[in-house]
């Protein structure tokens, strides 16, 4: 028997249905391919089912379109929920259907995967908590702001959670969901909240919320880090933490869960109803999990370093007014980078944006200087983002510096920009109109928010600083940079640099002091040799002298010594 393309198939008789397709089906497609799963207009939980879609099974697994891997896995690293299907399986479903789809016999049908009350636990465990978000009706076609939803926490103790699972009630509305706990001030109620936002808009004033409402778990290593502690994408919805992991949710007196809710419109009246799923284990964890953007301390928007201070409103997630996409523009590059003051362990990666992102890569910049891509996404899906879970945590030691490459393709040449649909919502996306990264990112806006899971285990020896040094750049031979005619480096509270920082340093005398520079090939340092500038990042002290990992390099005016 031969597969597509003539190549031979181990098997002389006929793979069936009941002896060797269901079973593949069950454990790669049933999950999402089933009544009241993201693709339940697809169902392949039964052989007539199947056989109802079976031109489409071939397309998609013979091109390995499903199940769907938008990574790049021969440059990213291993990823334990990579769900693609062995070569032999592949081959035992094409031969399936080259055969006819034969049926087989009932004694070899395997038991279908139950998830009950459609929650996906691996042990078949029912939830500790459910949380239920009130049910919301939308109209057909309207803007609508992010919605937020506070639900109050029932413990005074801290609890410990192994899993989490957000099951969105209508995926065709639920664009994205986040979730992070806080806490209200004594007397306060999330209806005063309310009030006080109607008064606030009423008279043009920002809402006081942030203010107001105070995350409560924070990363004591990355202060301006706060753990978001569940997400909700297309594509993404359960997550376990493994043998020695998990994330805290505190106990309190007035302390909430808020949901960050963004809706999208179809065309048509919808409504949903979705859901939080807790696990909790009863003691705590080795390692305690933060999830939080990376690689926003400083942002490269089309070759061009953002200044803090640059006019504008400053981009969900992080410190910048990022430019606008302009309309047609089909190359549109983002480059985010944070440098780790104490080590750190990554367990998951997730980028997220909207649908003119194309591509997306992580890479790691360590202390000695070495480099290692994590995660490339070359097909990023708006409609079906995925959390890249790593089959080995990875660790940071202190001083290495995350740089994320985000791609955005705002021409007919994106095919998500082709076949946008007939709705609102939909004709806002056409590559005709110009995208913003805003505050409250509608779909026809854009995000860059590439997101991390990691633990940070921080030992107060390993902490090290963020400086600022300025100087004149020298390539050498090996292809080193360095920073000659420096200055001693001074600390610094930020890793990106304002207007304000910039003039300032351009007055800073030359010194006698040299410093490795790391990573920094995205500043495009060869246009900046012969001008003073000014260089920030991770101090980081060696016996051969003293290298920075940089997160931000300005040039000044001021030329360098002859």
């Amino acid at each position: 028997m031969l597969a597509t393309g003539g190549v031979p198939l181990p098997y002389t008789t006929a793979p069936t249905y009941t002896a060797d397709v269901a079973k593949i089906l069950n454990g790669n497609c049933v999950r999402c391919h089933q009544q009241d799963r993201s693709a339940a207009r697809i169902p392949l939980d039964s052989f007539e089912a199947v056989k109802l879609k079976v031109r489409d099974v071939y397309e998609k697994v013979e091109s390995g379109a499903m199940p769907p891997w938008p990574a790049n896995s021969t440059q990213s690293l291993p990823m334990k929920n990579d769900p693609r299907m062995t070569p032999e399986d592949i081959g035992k479903i094409l031969a399936w259907i080259e055969a006819g789809t034969p049926r087989g016999g009932d004694a070899y049908l395997p038991p279908q995967p139950v998830y009950k009350g459609g929650w996906l636990h691996p042990d078949d465990r029912p939830p500790d908590a459910v949380m239920s978000l009130p049910k919301i009706t939308m109209r057909a076609n309207e803007t609508i702001p992010y919605i937020r939803r506070l639900i109050k926490l029932p413990y005074q103790d801290d609890k410990w959670i192994s899993a989490l699972q957000v099951r969105a009630g209508n995926t065709a509305l639920l664009h994205h969901l986040g979730i992070t706990e806080v806490a209200l001030p004594d007397g306060m109620t999330p209806e005063m909240l309310d009030v006080m936002d109607t008064l606030a808009s009423q008279i043009g004033a920002p809402s006081g919320n942030l203010q107001i409402q105070q995350p409560v778990v924070a990363d004591s290593a990355n202060p301006e880090a706060y753990d978001m502690l569940g997400v909700y994408t297309p594509g993404t919805t359960f997550e376990t933490y493994g043998e020695g992991n998990g994330k805290l949710l505190k106990g309190g007196k007035n302390v909430y869960l808020n949901f960050n809710i963004h809706y999208t419109t179809t065309g048509r009246e919808e409504t949903d109803l979705s859901q939080l799923a807790l696990w909790f284990q009863s003691t705590p964890p080795e390692h305690v999990l933060y999830r939080a953007p990376t690689a926003v301390n400083s942002i490269i928007a089309n070759g061009r370093e953002l200044l803090a201070d640059d006019p504008g409103t400053k981009a969900e997630g992080t410190g910048y007014a990022i430019p606008p996409i302009p309309a047609n523009g089909e190359n549109y590059e983002l480059i985010g980078l944070t440098a780790y003051r104490s080590p750190i362990t990554i367990y998951q990666l997730q980028p997220h944006a909207h649908v003119r992102a194309v591509g997306f890569r992580y890479t790691a910049i360590y202390p000695d200087g070495h480099e290692q891509v994590l995660l490339t996404v070359p097909h990023y899906n708006y409609h079906f983002q995925l959390e890249y879970a790593l089959a080995t945590p990875l660790v940071l030691p202190a001083g290495s510096k995350l740089i994320v490459w985000g791609h955005y393709d705002n021409s007919t040449n994106n095919d998500h920009l082709r076949n946008l649909g007939a709705n609102d919502a939909a004709r806002r996306c056409g590559p005709e109109n110009v995208a913003f990264f805003g505050r409250q990112n509608q779909s026809w806006d854009e995000m860059f928010t590439p997101l991390i899971q990691y633990s940070a285990d921080e030992r107060p020896a390993d902490r090290l600083g963020v400086v600022s040094a300025v100087g004149c750049l020298a390539h050498e031979p090996s292809g080193q940079w360095r920073l000659g005619y420096s200055s001693a480096a001074t600390s610094t509270s930020t890793q990106g640099t304002s207007s304000t920082e910039l003039t300032t340093s351009s007055a800073v005398p030359f010194g006698r002091r040299q410093y490795e520079l790391l990573g920094i090939d995205v500043f495009n340092p060869t246009q900046r040799v012969g001008n003073k500038v000014v260089a920030k990042g991770v101090l980081i002290p060696t016996p051969q002298g003293d290298r920075i990992n940089v997160t931000s390099l300005q040039s000044t005016p001021s030329p360098c010594p002859k």
